[in-house]
């Protein structure tokens, strides 16, 4: 139960407070243990370094008599004869100078609480004179220990500023991850896909988790604008042949009285509800195609796929008396999903048949240029006006003259499909059309997989 409310509260404590605590925890023990061992080595080191310097000074003056001087760098100088007697420098208090010479030797003197290094060698060139160089640990030693105990005061208060300082630093470094935090929270609550986590430019590790976040945010947001649009889309289509179908069940209850009234309103049902799976299809199909970012593709020879389609073409232009031609080069191959691609040229033949009156002419032609192929289907009929061609890709558009609704019944996705497939294949779609003499879709794609 402890370790239960333990671990809650711990997960409680925002993450720069638990980073400060740990780094604060580490120091704290490194801060001790360099104190701790200064006051222990202190000695060591105070011996060892003072002895040299205490060397280093008598040999200089042993080897130059002339560079005698009584005090030099923390060191007293004293010149003595042969037989002891002291002919110069300063002793420094405390000391007792009567001692006897003892060459090339660091020898201690303590007295009470004093306590002194000293260190003896003969003059070059003064017939029996010698120099002692006397070092007094005591004074020096103090003025560590001093220095030691101000460190071990200031110690807190420096904890405290290395704490303070490296809490302001986490929580600046912290704070595109409560620029992240706050960002998904203002999209739950707000279910608003749009926005974006700007955090300015960087390469470091949050920079990089923030830039898949603004991916992850991107596919997000596609994926809810392709499920609004497949709902609006949706509902906005299905309204009327719903309608349609109400009205005439309703109908049907309360009026029909004969086999052939009922036999009638089953065939508008029927209708209705075919036109409505039909629809659902093809908004079905148009999404799919809207999600995907690439198609599976090989290399095939489109020549003979346009070919294909064309004969299945032949027995509906001769019912709707249309003279079919074509022109298509043999052998070209590109990369491409033939399944898709054939559905493109299908769609344009399918209007190109329903938007041409009898007696019209369709043309059908397929070459290579400067890499590409291009493919157009070309008819002579009513044509699309120019206010409107801009506007043939929408979703359920359809133009509003005799290429319309009441005798040609489609539902305004055709060119839809046709634009999002060719989108997936790297190619376009170019429109010329003249009202009432001449309309064509150019087609092209690239040979090469791209």
């Amino acid at each position: 139960m402890l370790l239960k409310i333990k671990d809650r509260f711990i997960k409680q404590i925002p993450i720069t407070a638990k980073v400060t605590l740990w780094y604060t925890f580490f120091i704290g023990i490194l801060l001790a243990a360099i104190l701790t061992s200064l006051f222990f080595i202190s000695d060591i080191i105070l011996t060892n370094v003072s002895q040299q310097e205490l060397i280093t000074s008598v040999n200089k003056i042993a080897i130059r008599p002339s560079k005698f001087e009584s005090y030099d760098d923390g060191i007293f100088f004293l010149k003595y004869d042969a037989r002891g007697r002291k002919l110069g420098g300063i002793t420094p208090a405390g000391f007792f100078d009567n001692a006897r010479f003892s060459p090339n030797k660091v020898n201690i003197q303590q007295k009470r609480h004093n306590k002194f290094f000293y260190y003896d060698m003969k003059l070059r060139g003064e017939h029996g004179n010698w120099v002692r160089g006397v070092f007094p640990v005591t004074k020096i030693a103090n003025i560590f220990k001093y220095i030691l105990f101000i460190l071990s005061v200031m110690s807190p208060f420096l904890l405290f500023l290395i704490i303070y300082g490296g809490y302001k630093i986490i929580k600046n470094g912290f704070k595109p991850v409560e620029k992240i935090s706050s960002t998904a929270m203002k999209i739950k609550e707000n279910r608003d896909f749009s926005k974006r986590i700007d955090i300015g430019y960087g390469k470091d590790e949050i920079h990089k988790m923030a830039k898949s976040f603004n991916s992850m945010l991107d596919t997000l947001e596609n994926s809810y604008l392709h499920e609004k649009q497949f709902s609006s889309d949706v509902s906005h289509e299905l309204r009327t042949p719903i309608s349609v179908i109400m009205a005439e069940s309703s109908y049907g209850v309360e009026h029909v009285e004969t086999v052939e009234e009922a036999r009638e309103s089953f065939a508008v049902i029927h209708r209705q509800s075919k036109r409505m799976t039909e629809l659902l299809t093809q908004i079905m199909e148009l999404t799919k195609l809207e999600e995907k970012e690439r198609v599976p593709k090989e290399k095939f020879n489109i020549s003979e796929m346009i070919e294909d389609i064309e004969s299945d073409f032949v027995k509906l232009s001769q019912e709707k008396n249309i003279l079919l031609t074509s022109d298509i080069e043999s052998n070209v191959f590109i990369y491409g999903n033939q399944l898709l691609l054939e559905r493109v040229i299908y769609n344009l033949l399918t209007n190109a048949f329903k938007f041409t009156k009898d007696k019209i002419k369709i043309s059908l032609k397929s070459y290579s240029h400067l890499n590409c192929c291009i493919i157009e289907v070309e008819d002579n009929g009513i044509g699309i006006p120019k206010s409107e061609q801009s506007k043939i890709w929408d979703r359920f558009y359809q133009v509003e003259q005799s290429r319309n609704k009441n005798k040609n019944q489609g539902y305004g996705l055709g060119l839809s499909i046709v634009s999002t497939i060719l989108k997936l294949h790297n190619g376009k779609i170019e429109l010329q059309s003249i009202p009432n003499q001449q309309t064509i879709f150019k087609i092209i794609l690239p040979i090469e997989n791209m």
